[in-house]
């Protein structure tokens, strides 16, 4: 009976040990993170691509038919200057990253001697729209035309990987065309609202 009660526990003992060593594999296989199969081409071109991104911007605008000009300040000047449907943007991009900013700059001003109410308003409009717009929205100050300007500014992604590049910088470009129309639109409800009251 003692053999029988030893050879028991040993077989208990031997069971624990086993279903124990296969909750850890278990739980040891689910930390790990999903293999994925790598592309070693891919991974390749992904080093190209640090070095490429402004020269990647300039084909896109050739592409879209935008005549461009590149900065002057300095020797590593990122700028760009190119007019679409009339209006003038620039990008700044570098070919040591991946993204780039796009502004269109001064599409709205005012004096810096306005009414109170009429600078509120603006202020309000541009909160308002950068709660929910893609781009954002933002106001400076030129103290020599003594002048507040409001501007758009989009940060991108921009690398050859994207599909229909070109697709993609014109709806980005369309995006501003759509706040700022939405911009002056809050704007002249705030002017007729104050003359209302």
């Amino acid at each position: 009976m003692e053999g029988f009660i030893v050879m028991a526990t040993f077989l208990g003992v031997y069971m624990f040990y086993k279903m124990y060593k296969n909750d850890q594999e278990a739980s040891v296989k689910m930390n790990m993170s999903v293999d994925v199969p790598v592309d070693v081409e891919t991974n390749a071109d992904m080093d190209t691509i640090v070095h490429e991104t402004r020269d990647l911007v300039l084909e896109t605008l050739r592409k879209m038919g935008c005549e461009y000009e590149e900065g002057t300040e300095g020797e590593n000047d990122i700028r760009i200057f190119f007019t679409y449907q009339g209006e003038r943007f620039m990008i700044e991009a570098d070919n040591e990253c991946y993204f780039i900013n796009i502004y269109d700059l001064w599409w709205h001003h005012m004096s810096t001697y306005c009414d109170v109410e009429e600078f509120s308003a603006m202020q309000k409009t541009i909160n308002q729209i950068n709660a929910k717009a893609s781009c954002t929205v933002l106001y400076t100050i030129n103290l020599e035309a003594e002048e507040f300007g409001v501007h758009s500014k989009k940060n991108m992604l921009f690398v050859r990987q994207i599909p229909g590049l070109k697709d993609y910088l014109v709806s980005v470009l369309n995006d501003f065309y759509n706040i700022r129309r939405d911009v002056l639109i809050e704007i002249e409800k705030c002017k007729v609202t104050a003359e209302q009251q």
